[in-house]
């Protein structure tokens, strides 16, 4: 009869599958990944990966979230150093750091073509919980910096939606994106920021 894990095991088990996660994610990609390649690098069987995570996908989702949380933190990080500029500065501070680090991650193929399979896997309020929701976060954190904005609630985070959802696609126009993006988030915060 098979030894149950200690907790020290399981913690360390759990950690590397979801460092492998994190690292397979990127490359090859989520339907790429097997549990056998995810179990192997963890040093556990296929079988035993249900003592650690319900699916493939849930895994998946969690490092959907971890990254969202990521860039969430060093958004708010960029915001709090930005104390004492104007508003209209600090937010865009906040949001060019929270689309930055989306790059600096390299998670954009990821965002594009797995997270929205990742969700389609799960019902709405499960796959909600879990996975990202850069637009209405990035809009809720503003909020809660206490940002006013002279547009519409709806208007603001529609045109974080659009600039988040460009990300997806910066491959396509090259080096220039990111410098371009920078002073979207600038022109919009000017003139959606009271």
């Amino acid at each position: 009869m098979a030894q149950p894990f200690t907790e020290a095991q399981r913690s360390a088990i759990r950690q590397q599958l979801f460092d492998s996660a994190c690292r397979f994610a990127l490359t090859p990609g989520v339907r790429k990944t097997s549990l056998e390649m995810l179990t192997a690098e963890a040093g556990i069987s296929k079988s035993s990966f249900y003592k650690f995570f319900e699916s493939k996908e849930e895994l998946f989702l969690r490092v959907a979230a971890h990254w969202e949380a990521t860039a969430l933190t060093r958004a708010s990080q960029a915001l709090e150093r930005s104390a004492g500029r104007s508003d209209k500065e600090r937010a865009a501070d906040f949001v060019f750091t929270a689309f930055e680090t989306i790059r600096q991650l390299g998670i954009e193929r990821f965002l594009r073509e797995d997270l929205p399979a990742l969700r389609d896997a799960f019902p709405e309020e499960a796959a909600r919980r879990h996975c990202m929701n850069s637009a209405a976060n990035i809009f809720a954190r503003l909020q809660q910096a206490q940002i006013r904005f002279t547009a519409p609630d709806a208007t603001v985070r529609s045109v974080i939606q659009l600039m988040y959802l460009s990300i997806l696609n910066s491959a396509e126009i090259g080096d220039s994106f990111f410098p371009a993006l920078r002073e979207l988030v600038a022109s919009a915060c000017d003139r959606l920021v009271a």
